[in-house]
């Protein structure tokens, strides 16, 4: 597997670098605070897509506009918050609103190439590597804040764009009932006393789950602070044991290479 030079260089710096800050565009405010040592950065662009399969291929380094404005000319999306690039939403797990509903991440990502600690490339999905201690690779790198190597290529599965995205909104105490009983809403959340429902699919499908609604009013997306809301540094990669989480990390990372001030904030530090 080859990516070009600017893989390659990146490689190169890994490898002969003691310590590594994984950098992106900071969209997180988790990295203003550095260690010393080589600040390496994801190359950016659009590798391939195929729209009739439902996939794109992207360096890591890309904003997720950019990966929408591409994909915006079949109809489709990745349904993630546009901010960023695609590398820091895979490391963070920024699922955005839908964090507690249908992920997109991990779910849709379907493979990803990381520089491991030692320079080396691996791939995870795809024609993958052998899965660590039985744990599926890319739900470990979803979320792993950069603790596993540097991701630099991300193969995401797209959807098409709904007809109608509609967000409600009811403060009314019998809104979790209600809820409970419709036909797989995009997103489900609570914010300042409020119930948020996000509603798509064909417009007839959508009016009529509105009207099976008591009490909720039509409204915009909530309006959130993003930073805390959407991303926890200090959350485990996809609910797993802290002290398993540490033993994967040390197997990739053994020399505490890579990006230590986090581990150390996430108690990783092996």
């Amino acid at each position: 597997m080859s990516f070009g030079s600017a893989v390659d260089d990146l490689q190169r710096q890994m490898a002969i670098s003691d310590a590594v800050n994984i950098v992106g565009l900071n969209s997180t405010g988790a990295s203003t605070v550095r260690d010393e040592g080589s600040v390496l950065k994801a190359p950016s662009g659009i590798l391939s897509y195929e729209p009739d399969e439902l996939m794109i291929s992207v360096f890591a380094g890309t904003s997720i506009s950019d990966i929408n404005d591409e994909l915006q000319g079949a109809k489709q999306r990745i349904p993630i918050p546009e901010w960023g690039t695609i590398g820091g939403a895979v490391a963070t797990r920024r699922n955005g609103l839908r964090d507690s509903y249908h992920q997109t991440l991990p779910n849709n990502v379907l493979r990803c190439s990381v520089i491991a600690a030692d320079g080396s490339l691996y791939q995870s999905g795809g024609q993958v590597v052998k899965n660590v201690s039985g744990f599926d690779l890319i739900k470990l790198l979803v979320g792993s804040w950069g603790l596993l190597g540097l991701i630099v290529e991300v193969t995401m599965r797209t959807e098409p764009i709904p007809q109608v995205s509609q967000w409600v909104q009811s403060a009314a105490p019998t809104a979790i009932a209600q809820v409970s009983d419709l036909y797989r809403p995009s997103v489900v959340t609570c914010f300042e006393g409020n119930m948020y429902v996000l509603l798509e699919g064909h417009e007839k499908d959508v009016q009529q789950q509105i009207l099976q609604l008591d009490g909720f009013s039509l409204c915009e997306m909530p309006l959130t602070n993003n930073s805390p809301q959407l991303t926890n540094v200090n959350r485990s990669s996809q609910g797993v044991p802290h002290s398993i989480e540490r033993a994967i990390r040390k197997e990739f990372d053994p020399g505490n290479k890579l990006n230590k001030s986090i581990a150390s904030q996430r108690g990783l530090l092996t």
